[in-house]
Formats: C-alpha cells, structure tokens, sequence
C-alpha cells in the first residue's frame, strides 16, 4: 500500500463530495473481469496495469472501472469505463469476476477508529465505490480477488476492523518494503485444506510485501489462511461465497516469473468461468 502522502481530512472531503461527469456508464461487452481502478492526488484514475495484465496472462477479460475521471493511458487494449458514482453498481451487470487491488488506506471512520498518524493517501469515495461493488458482487456470489488494499477492504465491508500501523509492534518484520516487487520478501505458512493451498500446491510459499497495514478483528465470514512468518496475516478466503479470496501481498507482480502467483490468477480466472456458465467452482487439491 503506497503510504507517501499524509490522510488529509479536508482535501478527502472535497474529493469525496464532488459528483462525476457522468452516471450510469457500461462497459461495452459481456464476461469480463471488473478491476478497480486506484486514485491520484489530481483527483483522476490510476489504469491498474498490472493487475489487468494479470487478469489477462490467465485468460480473463479485464476492464477497469473507475469513479473517478480518467487519465490519458498507453494501453489502448484495456479498456477504462471511468466517472462512475460511488453509488452505482451497474458497472457490474456484464462482469463475472472483480478484482480489487492495492493503493492507499481506507478510511478508518469505516471501521469506527480515528486515524492513525501513518495513515495515509486516504480516498473516502474510492471506498465507498468499492463497497457498492462488493454488496453486489457478494450478494451474487460474484468470485473476487482482494490484493493489499483490497483484502483490508474486503474486511471492513464485512464489519472487520484493521492494525493502522504494522510497525508499532517491533516484533514484526517489515512488510512495507518500497514498491511492490517481483522479489520475494518473506514466507507464509498456509492452512491446509484451504482453497488457497489447493492452488499454491504447498503448506508454504516465498512472497513479496508492500503494506504497512494488517487485518485486526477479521470478519466472521473470513477464514483465516496464511500467515507471515511474525504471525501477521496475510490471506483470508469467505466461507460464505464460492471463490472470495483476499491476499495480502501483491501476485500482480510476481505472476510472470512465479507459478503460485499465476496459478492464483488462474483459479479465479476459472472460477469466473463457472460463475458465467451457472457451474459451482471446483477446489484444487493441495
């Protein structure tokens, strides 16, 4: 999670209440994988590219989707559905997966705390945008992957609360360690029999970490999965929903030289396969 800039009450208020361009936008095809766009200071999208390539490498069908303006990008392959308001789920009706990816902290009036002094790039409307579309994808059964910022929010829109700051407590390692990179930085222990060692095919895998913020009281729904070798959790999976999965660190970047990392992609990727043709999903056998 990028924490370079301080959490600024005012500036978040303003971005949070200024309207979008435009309501009611849809992405112009069916089937694909909903990304969520992240958020600049200059108040326009940040395109995930990474994510959306990940998606990609295993054969989804990525759109970002946005509430905020969008910014002038290369990639003219993806395609970018932005200003949407916070409020509309609509960008939805065509999807079959949603991937929500890492960035700043969430605000932690959502989860009845006040800020800590570290939190930081703060964008009350990009949370409220992405917990309009996890009501939705959720009360659809929708398979989601939730990456840094995203496994946070995901246990926040399910009534759980979160550490602001990993590195008040000396015993952990540190887990924000500059940009997110294809580098591995620590291990983690993964429970057996869980969705999440059926795909990694292993009790434990080498990955890396940008985020100075962990789950605190995890939501009932989610089941604890994998863990940091300093006990800091690092993925969860619903036991309520057919494929909802949160992770910790970031597979985006390490998918192309990794196989764990891409067999995760592909597993959602198949998972909203199934999810399109009204199939259950099926769970890999560590």
């Amino acid at each position: 999670m990028d924490n370079t800039t301080p959490w600024d009450e005012n500036t978040d208020a303003a971005e949070d209440s200024a309207e979008p361009a435009h309501e009611g936008a849809a992405p112009s095809s069916q089937g694909y994988i909903a990304v969520v766009s992240q958020w600049r200071k200059d108040g326009l999208a940040v395109v995930p590219i990474r994510y959306a390539a990940g998606v990609a490498s295993a054969g989804g069908e990525p759109v970002v989707v946005s509430t905020f303006d969008a910014p002038d990008h290369d990639d003219e392959e993806i395609e970018v559905v932005a200003s949407v308001s916070p409020h509309d789920s609509s960008v939805l009706d065509g999807a079959v997966g949603l991937v929500l990816p890492g960035g700043g902290d969430i605000d932690p009036s959502w989860y009845g705390a006040t800020p800590h002094p570290r939190t930081r790039n703060v964008s009350h409307r990009r949370d409220q945008f992405e917990h309009t579309l996890l009501e939705d994808a959720l009360a659809k059964d929708m398979p989601v992957l939730a990456i840094c910022h995203g496994m946070q929010m995901l246990n926040v829109h399910l009534g759980g609360t979160l550490i602001q700051n990993l590195g008040d407590n000396p015993r952990n390692l540190s887990h924000d360690e500059d940009l997110p990179r294809a580098d591995p930085v620590h291990g983690i222990r993964i429970k057996a029999d869980s969705r999440l060692a059926g795909i990694f095919g292993a009790p434990s895998a080498e990955v890396n970490s940008h985020h100075h913020q962990g789950l605190d009281r995890v939501a009932g729904p989610l089941e604890e999965v994998a863990w940091a070798d300093d006990g800091v959790l690092e993925a969860v999976e619903s036991d309520e929903h057919s494929w909802v999965i949160g992770v910790q660190w970031h597979p985006e970047m390490m998918a192309a030289s990794d196989a764990g990392e891409m067999r995760l992609f592909k597993s959602f990727v198949q998972a909203t396969r199934s999810y399109e043709r009204g199939e259950s999903v099926e769970r890999a056998s560590a």
